[in-house]
């Protein structure tokens, strides 16, 4: 066999990796998954100063004798190739502290491999090893040595004390999975399949899948505490491009019809984005199978909850219609034993005029609400069914009301110029009593929502915050500024002018850059509660609905302000994070228009209103400014833009969050990747995540892996081409 690489796809990338390691310094050369056969003789040129090298998930099945010129080797990684065995000239690596040859055909390891004696780190899991040598219990400095899935007839005592001593549980079965899928060129292979069986048997019994849902989930799962998972975020950490993942796309339809995924669709033309239900989570924190919930002979309570729920997924677009209607007849077939049910399914309704009855009786007993209007069944049906109900109902040729379920209502209370419902309608007297009169059910009070409730200053936990120069005095003025006695003085000094006295400011700039934290961190060090709104939570697919819960949203503001005001408090901060939909350029509005359109201008021109009124302050957060609609720019009083760190800043965060880092190791980093510090974060949490599963402290090698994935899920990003998600 050749001893050096001869050309093959990879090898072109390998030589300019090579190249640039020759020229810059770096703490590690990275070949990995480049698909090479065979050793690169460029190599050979570089020996003496190669600390860490990295050829995994390539396809290698033989290494030189050369490689013993490696003397300044203090790690290797060699997983996920081909090699069965390894030249006894590995020993004489003498600087090697760590030694990665997991996923490999390994049937033998070097008889004294006790040469390599500062050896910390040896890894040769998943291999096809039927014997470990004797001279391993030689290694003084093992700490850690993983020796599973192998064919071992027996294990030594001197390495016992490595062995799992309790089941892998299923959140170690999804890391290794997803670790060796980042490292595979090919995941959806028999190979791949094979080598990774232990990994993906946990997820298929544990879920129920098929080996490509197992992969595919697994992506899923890594992204749990997000609430918009794009397909293409899933592809690129498979090694797809969003084109090459069409094949895969009913493998989510599955995973949704398990209950495995919630799939929001804004609209038709919008692309879809996944959740993890929380049922999931709380299975996987657990660590307890995942039992669909099927909702079989509940209380007429539980019902009512139940169908208040589907009615909400519906509306945030995380159930299709088709699938909201299977899980409401679903819920109605399981519960026969409540009357509501059995008069239900006795009214033998077309589905279409069924799903509205449901609609009117819920919101009836759930909110108390006995009023709909024609336009909130636009948020039920599509266009054509919402035009076709609109004009029955108009004519009173409605199936309905001609039956005597629903009868129109007089219409005094809602503003007709926003909600465009000049028409009211109500269950009927005699179908309230049909329908509901034996439920002998207490309409439960809906709680104020999260988004209304003030986070109490002091539960705001305190962070070092770092800035660049530029935006450092502008925020240390604002500091200034909101301070209690400057507040109040600046207030009546405002109010002497005639002026508005509310206090209006926007913080812009990409994401990861700390607008989000610095308001909370301002709330904590000016001793204000804070009034934290999400824009994706007001926004509903009811017609109307937005408008109401923005409105509600100031309203309960200003109680909040009035309540400290009196108890001789700070006045709160009311948050608007992530705002750019609502302070973005406004639609042209015409006879083709989506009431989509329509409810955002809506909800400008109230947030305008708002602001001009306003009594406390109000913060904004927003990534995209440049889109800014200009009404807006002249009521925000402060601006403050957040520029990404530059070197100094970084080195300082990646101090701070992870303290374990070398002054040197901190600005290698800080130099090498020019990362926000969200990015900085998600690396950090990684290192914290990694550490709970292996129980040691994240090396220097593996944040360098972790800082590449993130580099590249942002590069991807970055990409301009055909998409199936955002």
């Amino acid at each position: 066999m050749t001893e050096f690489a001869t050309e093959n796809s990879g090898l072109k990338e390998a030589r300019k990796r090579i190249k640039l390691f020759s020229e810059s310094w770096d703490m590690e050369l990275d070949l990995s998954n480049l698909g090479l056969e065979h050793f690169p003789a460029e190599l050979i040129d570089v020996p003496d100063i190669v600390q860490a090298l990295n050829l995994s998930g390539n396809k290698l099945d033989e290494l030189p004798p050369a490689i013993s010129a490696f003397t300044a080797l203090e790690s290797i990684d060699l997983s996920g190739n081909r090699f069965s065995k390894l030249p006894e000239t590995i020993i004489n690596l003498q600087n090697l502290r760590k030694l990665k040859i997991n996923d490999n055909d390994l049937v033998e390891l070097p008889e004294n491999i006790d040469r390599l004696f500062l050896l910390e780190t040896l890894d040769v899991s998943h291999n096809r090893l039927i014997r470990l040598p004797d001279s391993i219990k030689n290694l003084r400095r093992l700490k850690n040595f993983d020796f599973n899935l192998n064919k071992l007839a027996e294990v030594p005592n001197s390495v016992k004390k490595f062995a799992y001593t309790r089941k892998t549980n299923i959140l170690t079965h999804i890391r290794k999975l997803t670790d060796m899928t980042a490292e595979c060129e090919d995941v959806f292979t028999d190979v791949f399949f094979e080598r990774s069986a232990p990994h993906l048997k946990a997820l298929m019994e544990r879920f129920h899948l098929t080996p490509v849902q197992a992969i595919i989930y697994a992506q899923l799962l890594l992204h749990y505490d997000e609430q918009s998972i794009s397909i293409r975020e899933i592809a690129s950490a498979i090694g797809l491009c969003s084109l090459e993942m069409l094949p895969y796309l009913k493998e989510f339809d599955e995973l949704e019809r398990k209950k495995l995924l919630l799939c929001r669709r804004p609209a038709e033309s919008e692309p879809a984005t996944y959740c993890i239900p929380p049922e999931v989570v709380e299975s996987l924190r657990m660590d307890k199978p995942y039992k669909i919930e099927t909702y079989e002979n509940v209380s007429t309570e539980t019902f009512f909850e139940t169908m208040d729920k589907l009615f909400d997924q519906h509306g945030n677009s995380e159930l299709s219609y088709g699938a909201f209607v299977t899980e409401v007849q679903n819920l109605m077939n399981n519960n026969m034993q409540i009357s509501f049910c059995k008069k239900i399914r006795e009214a033998n309704l077309e589905t279409a005029d069924m799903v509205l009855l449901l609609r009117f009786c819920q919101r009836l007993v759930f909110y108390n609400d006995d009023a709909i209007g024609i336009s909130d069944i636009g948020g039920i049906f599509n266009d054509d069914v919402f035009k076709k109900f609109a004009r029955l109902f108009r004519e009173g040729e409605f199936e309905l009301i001609k039956r005597g379920f629903v009868e129109m209502k007089e219409n005094g209370e809602y503003d007709v110029d926003i909600f465009d419902d000049s028409e009211l309608y109500s269950l009927t007297p005699a179908a309230k009593e049909d329908l509901l009169g034996e439920l002998d059910l207490k309409p439960p009070k809906k709680t104020a929502a999260k988004k209304d409730i003030l986070i109490p200053y002091g539960s705001i936990t305190a962070k070092r915050m770092f800035y660049n120069k530029k935006e450092e005095g502008r925020i240390q003025e604002l500091f200034s500024v909101l301070r209690a006695d400057n507040f109040k003085a600046v207030q009546v000094r405002l109010a002497e002018k005639g002026l508005r006295t509310g206090f209006v400011c926007l913080f812009s700039g990409a994401p990861g850059t700390g607008k989000t934290e610095t308001a909370y961190q301002l709330a904590r060090e000016d001793e204000r509660d804070l009034m934290a709104i999400n824009i994706t939570d007001i926004q509903s697919k009811w017609v109307g609905e937005s408008e109401k819960n923005l409105k509600t949203v100031f309203e309960n503001y200003r109680k909040a302000v009035q309540k400290q005001n009196q108890e001789g408090k700070q006045i709160p901060i009311l948050l608007f994070n992530e705002a750019d939909g609502i302070i973005s350029k406004r639609f042209e509005l015409g006879n083709a228009s989506r009431s989509v359109d329509q409810m955002m201008n809506s909800l400008q021109s109230i947030i305008l209103e708002e602001m001009e009124k306003l009594p406390g302050i109000l913060i904004a957060t927003t990534n995209l400014v440049q889109n800014m609609d200009k009404a807006f720019e002249r009521r925000f009083l402060y601006k403050i833009e957040f520029e990404k760190p530059d070197a100094a800043v970084r080195q300082a965060i990646w101090r701070n969050m992870l303290p374990i880092l070398h002054d040197d190791e901190a600005k290698a980093l800080a130099v090498r990747f020019e990362f926000s510090g969200g990015q900085i974060e998600n690396i950090t949490r990684k290192s914290i995540t990694d550490y709970v599963l292996t129980g040691t402290e994240t090396s220097f090698e593996k944040l360098l892996k972790f800082c590449k994935e993130e580099q590249s899920a942002k590069h991807d990003e970055r990409q301009i081409g055909f998409t199936v998600g955002i």
